[in-house]
């Protein structure tokens, strides 16, 4: 199915062909102002200079000429308009509600576009999943769904990073305490370890209880890659570094063995072994991400924390040293995240006195709230929510707001016994009219939330849109006597409430038919 910024230039482009104009970089965009138009361009400000006009007076012209383009088209009945030198369309509302209505919706937008490798949340197997652990995987996999909703091919990995100082800090923490000795020096001094001390192999324990913690969560990885079992014991880290040396990209200074990330715009060259012999983390990283490229991905996402920043440019450079300009790497970095209860800020676990935990969080204030929460925010911005606030069954808790919306239609739904059919030649109120035009508005959000890798924009939007349709409710009761009057809106609100749910999945966040 075109977009509607398709059919929209296909008329744009007819025009300009008949009247010879050169082509013209120009945009189709929702304004700012939605209750002016629907779509607008800004072409005549990019045919001004050639044209030796002004942008108002192209703009007019277009707006007359476009309008008898129109027949026989899809949008036959759209009103076209010029205002301050752009181009305006008002799209009829039988057009809008069957476009909105077909089954690819919003789907597909991307399809065709290269496997994409999306890589989130890899926490160390030395502790339980803490919140920060939590916003990375609701943000990771709602971006899969949002990827893979629009055409992408998505592959999602989580890097276990089982090797290292503090794996073995944790092994020797279990070993003194099974002995009766004190923990050691940078040694793990959380509650959870004592459960450990019957485990035959507490690396695996921890990680299959973070497996349980993410499954619950509902995030699934199609790979779990050990670094210890898929680098290490393959020789695969000692192979990146002979390969760098072979494209003459590494060096010896003091003893260490640098590589020249400068040559691929890092701010210095980076140390791949270290004078006594130990490889850094970063030789480790360099390693996996060559890994990804021999396993044939073009594409890498990757989701971090913020503390991680200093490694973009580094492993960018290692990325390019192997695969050139074909491999591209993007990546995400996820702020911290600071828990409050009624105003104060919570730091510790009151069940543990460790650091809360992902699955505590989870209890007390259930899946969808959390993921809810985790994901509203821009990933690039410091998150604070109540732990209060997210239970409570009222208006002020966004996830409780949406939610509410879908099961007010249900309820509307189950107790009618009309059909849900939409007169298009039948006036709308302002309201409803305003509904129908904001779902129209989810294909834009789903777009700009693919391409730029926010899902935020997705709670967001269902935020706006609940509160448009909680004002339609209030202000156009459904069941009336007027048969297409009601037939209308009940074709409306059912329209919405796909709108809501298909949000929602996208989010990874349930669509209740009750509340």
């Amino acid at each position: 199915m075109k977009s509607i910024k398709e059919l929209i230039s296909e008329i744009i482009e007819k025009y300009i062909k008949q009247k010879g104009y050169p082509d013209s970089s120009w945009l189709i965009e929702v304004p700012k102002d939605r209750s002016m138009a629907d779509y607008a361009s800004n072409i005549a400000f990019t045919l001004a200079k050639t044209l030796k006009k002004s942008p108002l007076k192209i703009a007019e012209e277009m707006a007359l000429e476009l309008a008898t383009l129109l027949g026989n088209t899809d949008l036959e009945g759209t009103n076209i308009f010029s205002l301050n030198g752009f181009v305006n369309f008002i799209l009829p509302a039988g057009f809008c509600f069957e476009y909105i209505s077909s089954e690819d919706f919003s789907q597909n937008a991307f399809a065709g576009k290269e496997r994409v490798l999306l890589e989130y949340v890899s926490a160390n197997p030395t502790g339980p999943l803490h919140i920060g652990h939590g916003r990375w995987a609701a943000l990771g996999d709602s971006l899969r769904r949002l990827l893979a909703w629009t055409g992408y091919k998505v592959d999602t990995e989580f890097y276990i990073n089982d090797a290292g100082s503090q794996i073995n800090n944790l092994l020797n923490t279990v070993k003194a305490l099974k002995e009766g000795k004190a923990i050691p020096e940078n040694g793990y001094a959380g509650s959870y370890v004592k459960d450990l001390l019957t485990s035959q192999d507490p690396v695996e324990e921890i990680l299959n209880a973070q497996k349980q913690i993410l499954a619950t969560f509902r995030v699934e990885f199609d790979t779990w890659f050990s670094e210890k079992k898929g680098l290490h014991d393959k020789g695969l880290v000692t192979e990146s570094i002979e390969q760098l040396k072979l494209k003459n990209l590494t060096y010896v200074e003091g003893g260490a063995v640098f590589f020249k990330s400068t040559q691929y715009g890092d701010d210095k060259d980076r140390v791949l072994i270290k004078e006594n012999g130990e490889y850094t983390y970063l030789a480790a990283d360099v390693a996996y991400h060559l890994e990804k490229i021999k396993r044939g991905y073009k594409h890498l996402i990757n989701i971090w924390g913020a503390d991680h920043h200093g490694y973009i440019n580094r492993i960018k450079a290692a990325i390019t040293a192997f695969a050139g300009e074909d491999a591209v790497l993007e990546v995400l970095l996820g702020q911290l995240v600071t828990l409050y209860r009624n105003g104060e800020e919570v730091r510790m676990s009151k069940r543990t006195g460790d650091m809360i935990s992902l699955e505590e969080v989870m209890e007390e204030i259930g899946v969808d709230a959390t993921r809810f929460y985790l994901i509203q925010t821009s990933a690039d911005n410091h998150l604070e929510f109540d732990l209060e606030v997210a239970k409570k069954q009222s208006n002020d808790n966004p996830v409780f707001y949406v939610q509410y919306a879908h099961a007010r239609i249900s309820s509307i739904l189950k107790k009618t016994q009309r059909q849900a059919v939409f007169h298009k030649d039948l006036p709308l109120k302002e309201v409803e009219t305003k509904l129908l035009k904001f779902m129209l508005y989810f294909e834009e959000e789903i777009n700009l939330a693919a391409q730029r890798r926010e899902p935020y924009r997705i709670a967001r939007y269902l935020l706006d849109l609940a509160n448009v349709f909680h004002s339609f409710y209030h202000e156009c009761k459904v069941n009336v006597d007027d048969q297409e009057v009601s037939e209308n809106r009940l074709a409306l609100i059912k329209l919405t409430k796909k709108i809501l749910a298909n949000g929602l999945g996208l989010m990874g966040i349930t669509a209740p038919e009750s509340m």
